[in-house]
C-alpha cells in the first residue's frame, strides 16, 4: 500500500468512527427513552431492555453507516483542504484520481459490509427482538396493558376493559371497569376496586377484587341487579396482540434476501390477472420495495463516497464544521428521497425498484458532475501553466546588461 493511501486512510477513519458512534446513539435515544419509560412504569427487569436495544442495533446501524461514510470523508478531507496539504500534494503531482480511489475502495468495502449487516443481522435482529416482547408480554402482562386505555382483545366475544392506574407499591391494577355482553342488548357492567392480570396453563386472567356487578332485570326496562364480590375472575385472551408481534417478525422488512425473494415470487403466483386491484397488490409492491431497499441503502456507502470526495476538496478554509453541515445536508436530501420513494413505491405511482434507487441516481449523478468537473478543472490548470510564457522580463533578448553605459 502506498504512502498517500496509508495516509489517507489513517484521516478518513477516525472521523467516520467518531460521526458512526454519534448517528448511531443519536437515533438510539429515541428507543431508549421509549422503552425506558415503558420498563420503570412496568416493573420489568432492565436485564430486558439491554437485550432488546442489543437486538434494535442493526436497524440502526444499516442507517448510519452510510451517513457516518460521508460525514467521515467530508471532515477528514476538509482537514487536509484546510491545513493546505491539497494543495501540498497537487504542488508535488499528486492526482485526483490518487486521492478518490481509495476512498472509493473504501466506500465500497463499508457497502458490501452493510449488505451483509442489512441480510444478516437487522433479520435476526428483528425477529429476537418481536420474539423477546413477545416473551414479556407472556411472563409479564402488564407490558401489554396500558393505563386508562380500552382493552378489545375480547370485543368480539361482547367483553371489553380498562383501568386507571397501577399502584407503584402493590403493581395492582386500580378501578377497573368491565363492559360484558355488549352485543346481546343485555349488557352487564362490573367496577371493582382492584385487579391483577396472570397466566396460568397459558391462558390469561383478570382477577378481579372488591367489586361490584350491574346487570339488567329481565322484562324490566329500567331495571338494574347489583351483586357485590370480593373476588372474581374473566378470562382474558391476548392472541391478537402475541399474533401481530408474531406477523410483525416475519414481515418482508424481516426477511432475508433469499426468503423474501420467494416471498415476492409466490406473491406474483398468486397474483391473478382479474385481481389488479386485489390487497395482493399491496402486499407485493410492499415486498419489492423492501426487496429493493436491501441493495439501495448499503449502495449508498458507495454513492456518499463518490460526491464527498471532490466536496471535501473544495472545503478549504472554511473549516470542518462546514463540512459536517454539507454532509447533514446531503444526508436530510438522501433520506428524504427515500421516503417519498417508499411512499411512491408502494403506492404505485412509481416502479418499486425505481423508487428505492430514485436517491442513490440523483446524488450519484450530483457526485459524478463534481468528480469530472473536478477532473477537468485539473487538466485546464495543467494546460495553462505548461503553455505559459515567461514574461518579458526574463526575456534573454531584452534582458538590459548589467554595467552598459548609455
Amino acid at each position: 500500500m502506498k504512502i498517500l493511501t496509508r495516509y489517507i486512510l489513517k484521516e478518513f477513519f477516525p472521523p467516520f468512527l467518531l460521526a458512526l458512534l454519534c448517528f448511531t446513539s443519536f437515533l438510539l435515544l429515541n428507543e431508549i427513552f421509549r422503552l425506558t419509560k415503558l420498563f420503570v412504569r412496568k416493573g420489568i427487569s432492565p436485564r430486558y431492555l439491554i437485550e432488546l436495544l442489543i437486538y434494535v442495533l442493526p436497524a440502526t446501524l444499516v442507517i448510519t453507516i452510510p451517513m457516518a461514510t460521508l460525514v467521515g470523508i467530508l471532515l477528514s478531507l476538509g482537514r487536509l483542504s484546510t491545513d493546505n496539504e491539497i494543495t501540498a500534494m497537487k504542488a508535488h503531482g499528486v492526482g485526483f484520481h490518487q486521492i478518490l480511489l481509495p476512498l472509493l475502495l473504501v466506500s465500497s468495502l463499508l457497502s458490501v459490509f452493510d449488505l451483509f449487516f442489512m441480510d444478516y443481522a437487522l433479520p435476526r435482529g428483528n425477529v429476537a427482538y418481536a420474539a423477546l416482547k413477545r416473551d414479556i408480554s407472556t411472563r409479564n402482562s402488564a407490558f401489554v396493558l396500558e393505563e386508562g386505555v380500552v382493552m378489545k382483545e375480547l370485543e368480539r366475544k361482547g367483553r371489553v376493559w380498562m383501568y386507571e392506574s397501577t399502584d407503584p407499591q402493590t403493581g395492582r391494577l386500580q378501578n377497573v371497569k368491565v363492559w360484558d355482553s355488549i352485543w346481546s342488548g343485555q349488557p352487564r357492567f362490573i367496577h371493582a376496586t382492584e385487579a391483577t392480570v396472570g397466566f396460568k396453563n397459558k391462558q390469561a386472567w383478570l382477577t378481579l377484587y372488591d367489586g361490584v356487578t350491574y346487570e339488567p332485570i329481565s322484562g324490566s326496562d329500567n331495571g338494574f341487579r347489583t351483586t357485590a364480590f370480593e373476588e372474581d375472575q374473566i378470562a382474558l385472551d391476548f392472541t391478537e396482540t402475541l399474533e401481530r408481534r408474531e406477523f410483525e417478525s416475519q414481515s418482508p422488512r424481516s426477511m432475508e434476501i433469499s426468503r423474501l425473494k420467494a416471498h415476492i415470487t409466490n406473491l406474483k403466483r398468486r397474483l391473478s390477472p382479474t385481481e389488479s386491484e386485489s390487497y395482493l397488490i399491496d402486499k407485493l409492491r410492499y415486498a419489492q420495495v423492501e426487496y429493493h431497499k436491501k441493495f439501495s441503502i448499503p449502495f449508498a456507502c458507495f454513492v456518499f463516497g463518490l460526491i464527498g470526495v471532490p466536496l471535501g476538496l473544495v472545503v478549504k478554509r472554511s473549516g470542518k464544521m462546514v463540512g459536517f453541515g454539507i454532509g447533514l445536508g446531503l444526508i436530510l436530501v438522501y433520506y428524504l428521497l427515500l421516503q417519498i420513494g417508499q411512499d411512491t413505491g408502494r403506492n404505485g405511482v412509481f416502479p418499486p425498484g425505481f423508487a428505492m434507487w430514485l436517491p442513490n441516481i440523483v446524488i450519484g449523478a450530483v457526485g459524478l458532475g463534481f468528480t469530472a468537473r473536478t477532473i477537468l478543472e485539473g487538466r485546464l490548470e495543467t494546460r495553462r501553466s505548461g503553455g505559459q510564457k515567461l514574461p518579458p522580463i526574463f526575456d534573454k533578448e531584452e534582458t538590459p546588461q548589467v554595467g552598459e553605459s548609455d
